[in-house]
């Protein structure tokens, strides 16, 4: 279980698991408190957490993420609309691990570095969001950026924590992982993570085979198509 990050998604309160991150899509798993509780108790010791509120700007969930922070994870990633110092050093005080920086990174190099060096650059992880034309998509997966592999050598520059790429074609679809992802692994440096369209055991198995170091699951956990990955 050690490879495996389950994923919380938080929306109005509310623990979600959305399709290609569609607002009214996929899940409605309840309070996020619980379901962390849940995962906690069969044995997880990382999660991942996405505050979608705040990603959007149309508020934030932050006392559901500083309580989660309280239940005991050893690992614990949070995303989500973070752009600014306050908010940063919030998290990292309620007990996050890593903090997970998206679409600032291409839309605003400088404050993006900037938060780098407030929070630390070992609690740093970028997430490459792309599609299967492999480019980088943005500001809600809504517009898209430079490639993948350009995307990968700015932020191995930056000697960040980590990696998290993440195949939004198949986001919250179970329908497999992205088939070119063997040689995205190759060349990143740090911690390598990997999310979307996980389906199987064998997708997880796979993922470890090239090199990744955690596979973040979210719908196909939820739908109980994950065995002992233990």
């Amino acid at each position: 279980m050690q490879s495996i990050i389950p994923s919380i998604d938080i929306s109005s309160g509310k623990a979600v698991k959305r399709v290609r991150g569609i607002k009214g899509t996929g899940l409605v798993l309840g309070d996020p408190i619980n379901v962390a509780k849940k995962i906690y108790d069969e044995g997880y010791t990382h999660i991942h957490i996405v505050d979608l509120d705040a990603a959007e700007g149309v508020g934030n969930n932050e006392e559901k993420i500083r309580e989660i922070c309280r239940i005991g994870f050893d690992w614990i990633q949070v995303g989500g609309g973070i752009r600014d110092k306050e908010k940063a050093e919030r998290l990292i005080s309620f007990g996050a691990t890593a903090l997970i920086f998206s679409t600032i990174i291409f839309t605003d190099y400088n404050l993006f570095i900037q938060l780098v060096n407030e929070v630390g650059r070992d609690k740093v992880l970028a997430s490459i969001d792309y599609d299967d034309t492999r480019s980088v998509l943005i500001r809600g997966w809504k517009e898209k950026s430079i490639d993948i592999y350009n995307a990968i050598k700015k932020i191995n520059e930056l000697k960040l924590l980590g990696i998290i790429l993440t195949y939004v074609t198949n986001e919250g679809t179970t329908k497999g992982i992205d088939s070119n992802v063997k040689e995205y692994a190759k060349s990143i440096e740090g911690l390598k993570e990997y999310a979307g369209g996980v389906s199987s055991d064998s997708d997880v198995h796979y993922l470890k085979k090239v090199g990744f170091d955690y596979v973040i699951v979210g719908m196909a956990f939820y739908l109980n198509k994950l065995g002992d990955l233990s």
